[in-house]
């Protein structure tokens, strides 16, 4: 409410500013409402309206303004406001540019444009107005509109006008890790290495940061690196210069084992994975953090299951489940194991129905419960669960390979044919 407020008094202090000052009372006696009074009582009515949320009755009174005040910028600026409240863009936007046509060197109005642009997806133009507004301010105010046409830039594949933009930022504010992390993005998603090189040093000359915000710049790569593939090798050059600037620092050198190990996973190396990931969960050391024990055992599980090794991932699937009982990724991985194995299948039931109560709408729980009532015959309600996750996940080969040995053993042998054909295409694809 505060904010709708400051908003309110501004729009009438602008908007009075244009009105010339008269007297209420002449030798004693009220004067009759003038022109000018009117207005100024019809502005705070329909301003108090906006400040209040009710901004299509807020619309109705500016709009009546407009009539006789067509050129005020202020009027068209507290409309595109109101329009925006009721998230009419397109009218918000008429009114903003017509604002900024008329003062076009008032900053909050050119603010209101760039983002309405940005909303409604004209990046140019809302890049044009943030680099021009950008001009304008100073400190902090110019840190965002920096960051924020930046972030344009990267959104747009503009790498290189990214990367200027987020350095300009960076050398006035070199503390800001969001700006850092939004230049390492850009030359990542530009693959260009030889520039993140570049920018990694001037991080470590310039930024200042505790060893804890480095690892978790890392830690951000590496899971980046799970989806997108261009990340695993900027995540290697940032971990080997923490190496370089703390050489000494043990704790981070059993990081540093974890997240190379996943890293290894995540590239296809899974035996050298396995080597790096054993050594560090094999340390006992008392300093290892929660989150750390946590990642590199659920990484060495995720190993020993692609290795075939299953015994070792039941087993270690347990211990993480003893350390995090409410685990829900782990609980349906493990009942996924147990279900592909034949064993413990009522323990492999009571976590995988954990796992979907937790997470009804999730597709992967949904699957493993399913597919653990097929292992323990339970054929029709085994196709039920199949079905609902074939509904939220199409697009997953093996619910479909599920679903077709469901249909088979229900003697739907045609439904068994479809299913595994449209198994067969997603795999090939």
């Amino acid at each position: 409410m505060q904010s709708r407020i400051s908003r309110w008094l501004f729009f009438c202090a602008v908007i009075f500013s244009v009105c010339l000052p008269r007297p209420l009372f002449s030798n004693g006696r009220a004067l009759p409402d003038s022109l000018a009074d009117v207005s100024r009582r019809e502005l705070v009515a329909a301003s108090l309206q906006s400040a209040k949320g009710e901004y299509q009755g807020a619309i109705d009174g500016y709009r009546k303004l407009l009539m006789t005040q067509p050129n005020n910028a202020a009027l068209h600026y507290a409309l595109s406001n109101a329009y925006m409240g009721l998230g009419i863009i397109d009218s918000a936007r008429v009114h903003s540019e017509k604002s900024v046509q008329l003062n076009p060197d008032n900053k909050y109005y050119g603010k209101l444009l760039a983002g309405i642009s940005h909303q409604m997806n004209n990046y140019k133009l809302a890049a044009d107005r943030y680099r021009q507004l950008a001009t304008l301010e100073q400190g902090e105010g110019k840190a965002r509109l920096l960051y924020s046409l930046g972030q344009l830039y990267l959104k747009t594949s503009q790498y290189n006008l990214a990367i200027q933009t987020f350095r300009e930022l960076l050398r006035e504010n070199p503390g800001a890790l969001s700006a850092w992390l939004a230049l390492f993005e850009s030359s990542v998603q530009s693959e260009n290495n030889p520039v993140f090189r570049e920018d990694l040093d001037l991080f470590y000359s310039t930024a200042q940061a505790t060893l804890d915000q480095k690892i978790k710049l890392v830690r951000l790569f590496v899971v980046r690196s799970s989806k997108e593939r261009t990340y695993i090798e900027p995540a290697n050059l940032m971990m080997t210069a923490i190496e370089k600037h703390h050489p000494a620092n043990q704790r981070f050198k059993l990081i540093l084992q974890a997240l190379k190990g996943e890293l290894l996973f995540q590239a296809g190396n899974t035996t050298e994975a396995v080597r790096l990931l054993e050594k560090a969960v094999g340390s006992k050391n008392p300093k290892m953090e929660k989150w750390l024990y946590l990642q590199a055992n659920s990484t060495l599980a995720l190993c020993y299951d692609k290795l075939g090794h299953y015994d070792k991932c039941i087993r270690l699937y347990g211990s993480i489940l003893r350390v995090e009982p409410n685990n829900v990724l782990m609980m349906n991985n493990l009942a996924y194991i147990l279900a592909g194995q034949g064993k413990s299948l009522p323990r492999a039931k009571r976590l995988a129905m954990k796992a979907v109560a937790r997470e009804p709408a999730n597709a992967s729980y949904l699957d493993t419960l399913g597919w653990v009532l097929f292992k323990m015959g339970r054929y029709e309600e085994s196709r039920e669960l199949l079905e609902k996750a074939g509904r939220l996940n199409s697009g997953e080969a093996e619910i479909l390979e599920h679903l077709s040995a469901v249909y088979e053993k229900l003697g739907n042998s045609p439904k068994a044919v479809e299913m595994q054909e449209r198994a067969k295409m997603l795999k090939s694809r």
